[in-house]
């Protein structure tokens, strides 16, 4: 295909479907449209900043806190954690809509900011491999994708970091987390992921998701990695909880 004629079909996209806030869903301006956020949301959205837990990257209020009051009490499977928005305001429907209404279009937006953020944090870790929280089979089949994958194959397109979706599979559907508090979220999770493969072959991994609460998920995916030879799994996830 020629310039000339991508160049057509995309003029005729944005028209027939023009982009629009990721935060508020209002279509965007043109100078607006390289953000992903129209003025408005920008100056609302807030990134999760330079004050975080140094376990699960949940922003903190005490800029000499070393961890948040969760991960003083816990003790994650993960190495690392990091998050990129705060899950607050427009971004609980931003996540709504990337999640259950097919704004696949969200994820470039997404890992655009997180290799702003942490793009570096990446390099340092020698990350060999993204790896997707899988969904259900049958739950990713009825909703037509699996949004943790949108965001990992979205930061592979932008930090060239390849994506690896095959490692771990979910071994049946499960409740929403949301409605469970975090013993329930353990027994919940207990046995939902496997190994799709035995031999592993990377050393340092990524685990990504859309949002982190407990960090549940995300130690019993990095458990399984784990006892499959993975040495070191970081995390990354689009949203964080604000109290954390």
């Amino acid at each position: 295909m020629n310039s000339y004629l991508r160049y057509i079909i995309d003029v005729s996209l944005g028209l027939l479907y023009p982009k629009r806030c990721v935060a508020c869903d209002n279509v965007l301006l043109k100078i607006e449209k390289e953000a992903g956020f129209c003025q408005s949301c920008q100056k609302k959205i807030r990134l999760v900043g330079k004050d975080y837990c140094l376990k699960c990257g949940a922003p903190v209020n005490n800029p000499q806190a070393e961890f948040c009051t969760s991960c003083k009490n816990a003790s994650h499977v993960y190495t690392q954690n990091k998050a990129v928005f705060r899950y607050s305001g427009d971004m609980k429907n931003a996540m709504y809509r990337f999640k259950y209404s097919n704004k696949r279009c969200y994820g470039k937006v997404f890992a655009k900011y997180a290799v702003k953020s942490y793009g570096k944090w990446l390099q340092q870790n020698n990350i060999e491999a993204i790896i997707p929280v899988p969904m259900y089979q049958k739950k990713e089949r009825k909703r037509g994708y699996n949004q943790a994958e949108i965001f990992a194959k979205a930061l592979s397109d932008v930090s060239g970091i390849p994506v690896n979706s095959k490692i771990v599979r979910r071994n049946g559907d499960t409740v929403a987390m949301k409605q469970l508090n975090s013993l329930k979220r353990k027994k919940n999770l207990l046995k939902a992921f496997s190994l799709a493969k035995n031999d592993v072959q990377f050393k340092k991994v990524l685990i990504v998701d859309d949002i982190y609460t407990t960090g549940t998920t995300m130690d019993e995916v990095a458990k399984i990695l784990r006892s499959g030879g993975v040495q070191e799994v970081y995390g990354m996830c689009v949203c964080i909880g604000e109290t954390q």
